[in-house]
């Protein structure tokens, strides 16, 4: 199996540790594939990094993680996540620079990349729009699946969603239970359009909609919460992992929630030095 993760490859600025890290949505995707997903299976990622001293670190983990795919490099700086934490473990975003991912869109040959992916992953949201909509116009065999995050930076988010779901297969979610409004037009959305809709919602746990009926499962308790920091990554990663191999979406969820549990237990999405 072929999966391919196009997004953003980037740092994760920690402000209150005052470190660097690899991370951005696709690369944690990505990370987390690797453990999840066979060891037969090809887990690439498909970005664009710029020429500074953040792209060799992001580099240096792909290597380190036993990634590939295709790395376009262009002049300028690297997409950089700055990030706080609250006593909590909560993760708080401060801002984000997207760097030369924000104008990039992919060409023939990334192009060719989707075109093999028996699972394309990638994350939108509005600094990188051209580029997502790059990728969503290029032929792709495989299973679409879309995170969609919290939705905060779209003014209509019930209407952006929409707007794309004909051309996926998966979206994935991440609000808070109080979204109740949010959550309901998302599950009309996805019950039109017989898409799989799947929410995360922190401590209380996922729900998956599209079907008859709404799948719940609940977080799963930890002694300390360190980083909730790319929780929700990694949560897709195990969860299309397992449903890629059953189809089954309870266990799929059990499976993106113990992973996101031991996420959380260590500051970001995966295991670095």
């Amino acid at each position: 199996m072929r999966v391919v993760c196009a997004g953003d490859c980037g740092v994760d600025r920690y402000v209150n540790l005052g470190i660097d890290r690899p991370g951005g949505i696709a690369l944690n995707f990505a990370a987390n594939a690797r453990e999840e997903f066979p060891a037969s299976d090809e887990i690439l990622v498909l970005t664009a990094l710029g020429t500074d001293a953040e792209s060799r670190m992001v580099r240096g983990a792909v290597a380190r993680l036993g990634l590939s795919g295709a790395i376009v490099e262009r002049a300028g700086a690297t997409s950089i996540q700055y990030i706080d934490q609250l006593p909590s473990g909560e993760k708080r975003f401060l801002r984000y620079e997207a760097g030369v991912l924000g104008s990039f869109s992919i060409g023939e040959p990334e192009r060719a990349l989707v075109a093999t992916a028996d699972l394309l992953f990638m994350p939108v949201y509005r600094q990188i729009y051209p580029f997502f909509e790059s990728i969503t116009a290029a032929p792709c065999p495989g299973i679409r699946a879309v995170d969609f995050l919290d939705l905060s930076d779209v003014d209509t988010p019930a209407a952006f969603v929409a707007g794309i779901a004909a051309g996926i297969d998966i979206g994935f979610f991440g609000l808070q239970g109080s979204s109740l409004a949010l959550i309901d037009d998302l599950e009309r959305i996805a019950r039109r359009h017989s898409r799989l809709f799947v929410v995360t919602l922190g401590a209380d746990g996922s729900v998956v909609l599209g079907a008859s009926h709404r799948v719940r499962c609940p977080a799963l308790p930890v002694p300390r919460v360190v980083d909730t920091t790319g929780a929700g990554d990694s949560f897709a990663a195990a969860f299309l992992a397992e449903y890629c191999r059953s189809r089954d979406v309870a266990r799929s969820q059990q499976r993106g929630a113990e992973r996101a549990a031991m996420t959380i237990q260590s500051v970001g999405a995966f295991p670095w030095p």
